[in-house]
């Protein structure tokens, strides 16, 4: 079976779909050519069936239930008068064609100067509380992981990151929110530079995944008539994300068909093969969602150390000096002076 351009066995495109947080959604790809008898059922093993209709199955109620709770937290901070908007995940789910095949995992929020009265505020709904990390706290809500933004980038020791937060802080404030909830969904151009900021970041230090790639795609496709796109490519020059953004772009274009012609984005495919073979094979640590802060930083620094090609050829910073200025952060702004 030919998807993305990439040639898979059944069993083969099982465990790629898993290992990219795409299981509902080529579930779902899979099914519609068995309904339409482009796939032979008896090329499907029945144990392969089942157990790939169930794992999505189980994506799709988590997605639903995660909605629910999700419209409950944010709605009882309301009460307080604190305005929650969704990241990531769940605010970007709803360009898919069908939102609950997007595999979810944390309720990223941020609350603006609300912070620390969320933190306090959602332990008196019964949260469980645990401060993590200076950029973001984690609350378990009733089984839902929140993680409650401080910041949306890593600002220790850098000046350039301490400007886009100030920037990405101007940009977010939307009156859109998702459905009936109190779940604010930031603004356009937010979600265009955030999202890739965010993308750029996981790509740095460990794999991104077809997920991601997706992400951009149909944000774009729904987005891109609403969004500044010639701010955009300043920002990202500005960032150092410039040759990745161009990378990315070409990469939707040439595996999932995305039209760009009314934007001002630029493609480059300079680095989008090298880009897509580390994203299809995964070749660096997982370090997203492990819960160990420690072992989360050390798996990264393996990574960074291993595929340092990322930071010498892609970002606008070479591998040293983004190290030395993490470890120098680290020491001379532990307590981020923003």
């Amino acid at each position: 079976m030919i998807l993305f351009g990439e040639q898979f066995d059944i069993n083969q495109l099982y465990s790629f779909a898993s290992a990219q947080g795409l299981t509902a959604f080529l579930w779902e790809y899979v099914y519609q050519q068995l309904l339409s008898g482009k796939l032979d059922a008896d090329k499907l093993p029945v144990n392969l069936k089942f157990r790939w209709a169930l794992a999505s199955d189980n994506i799709i109620k988590r997605y639903h239930q995660q909605r629910i709770l999700s419209f409950e937290f944010a709605g009882k901070m309301a009460e307080y008068g604190i305005r929650v908007y969704g990241l990531k995940g769940l605010s970007l789910s709803k360009y898919y064609p069908r939102p609950e095949l997007r595999e979810c995992g944390d309720f990223d929020c941020w609350m603006d100067d609300d912070f620390e009265r969320g933190n306090l505020l959602a332990q008196q709904f019964g949260a469980r509380y645990n401060p993590y990390d200076y950029r973001h706290s984690v609350l378990n809500y009733k089984g839902l992981v929140v993680e409650n933004h401080r910041y949306f980038m890593v600002l220790r020791g850098s000046g350039r990151n301490k400007r886009m937060e100030r920037y990405l802080r101007d940009i977010i404030h939307s009156d859109k929110q998702l459905d009936d909830s109190k779940i604010y969904l930031p603004s356009s151009q937010f979600q265009a530079q955030f999202t890739i900021l965010h993308m750029m970041h996981h790509f740095l230090y460990e794999s991104i995944t077809v997920r991601h790639l997706l992400d951009w795609h149909y944000f774009v496709a729904a987005e891109k008539d609403n969004v500044d796109w010639r701010e955009f490519n300043a920002k990202c020059k500005e960032a150092g994300v410039d040759r990745f953004i161009a990378a990315v772009n070409h990469i939707c274009i040439k595996r999932f068909g995305l039209d760009i012609s009314s934007t001002q984005l630029k493609t480059d495919g300079q680095y989008a093969d090298k880009i897509w073979n580390d994203t299809i094979n995964q070749n660096a640590h997982r370090a997203s969602g492990v819960e160990s802060i420690w072992k989360q930083r050390y798996l990264k620094l393996k990574n960074v150390v291993s595929q340092r090609w990322k930071f010498n050829d892609v970002y606008d910073r070479d591998l040293l000096s983004s190290l030395a200025q993490i470890f120098l952060g680290m020491i001379f702004d532990r307590n981020v002076r923003f």
